[in-house]
């Protein structure tokens, strides 16, 4: 299992739910399936969410390119300052190989949604509440507990990143939080990669199990 990408040094806002199709959760963690447009991207604005790679550059607050041209400019989001606390990816071995690191699991993710049950899930895309109290080692710690249990050993891949912001008083403009970008398709070479994986997160029974796994791991 791989987790890399550590830089040193949150309620998901409302536009950020609204934006990917949420609403502020009542539980402490939400989960959408990320799905290609069939028409065009609808809104320029929520570009950030319709596909795989445009989710994984907007975790890690980067723009780039994805099916449907360039990914928004967060210059916007983050005017008031960096909320990028800690990144990475967790997965079995084989995840991060040279075919596949970075952004290239992703790309090939949505390569094969184009051809493959486009209707069908690329991803997920999870925004869970992390203890406002905590540590960035504390919040690494508790994501990483909950990917290897929830992710990881179903054999899928997870890209994550922390976010969190406080003001020169120590107030939080952006409370500790939790995105992470979880494969659907498979992913691993072989005669069924790209193809949706309808045993995973393929029922609100699973998706429920999912998020009291992330309410007991974090306690809240």
């Amino acid at each position: 299992m791989l987790t890399t990408y550590t830089v040193a040094p949150a309620v998901p806002s409302s536009k950020d739910l609204a934006l990917a199709g949420l609403t502020d959760p009542a539980s402490p963690l939400a989960i959408t399936p990320v799905i290609h447009p069939k028409d065009g991207v609808p809104d320029p604005k929520s570009r950030t969410f319709w596909t795989a790679a445009a989710n994984a550059l907007y975790i890690v607050r980067r723009r780039g390119m994805d099916l449907f041209g360039q990914t928004p400019d967060l210059a916007d989001k983050l005017a008031l300052g960096n909320d990028l606390v800690d990144f990475g990816r967790r997965g079995p071995i084989g995840c991060d190989s040279d075919a596949l690191g970075g952004l290239a699991l992703w790309e090939a993710a949505d390569r094969a949604a184009q051809v493959d049950r486009p209707s069908a899930p690329v991803a997920f895309h999870i925004i869970g509440w992390l203890p406002a109290n905590g540590t960035c080692e504390r919040w690494r710690d508790l994501t990483l507990e909950f990917l290897d249990r929830e992710v990881v050993a179903n054999g899928m891949v997870a890209d994550w990143a922390v976010h969190a912001l406080a003001d020169a008083d120590g107030r939080w403009v952006k409370k500790p939080h939790l995105h992470a970008l979880l494969t659907h398709r498979f992913w691993k070479p072989g005669r069924r990669t790209g193809e949706p994986n309808g045993a995973w997160l393929g029922s609100t029974k699973q998706r429920q199990k999912m998020a009291d796994a992330w309410a007991a791991i974090t306690g809240s």
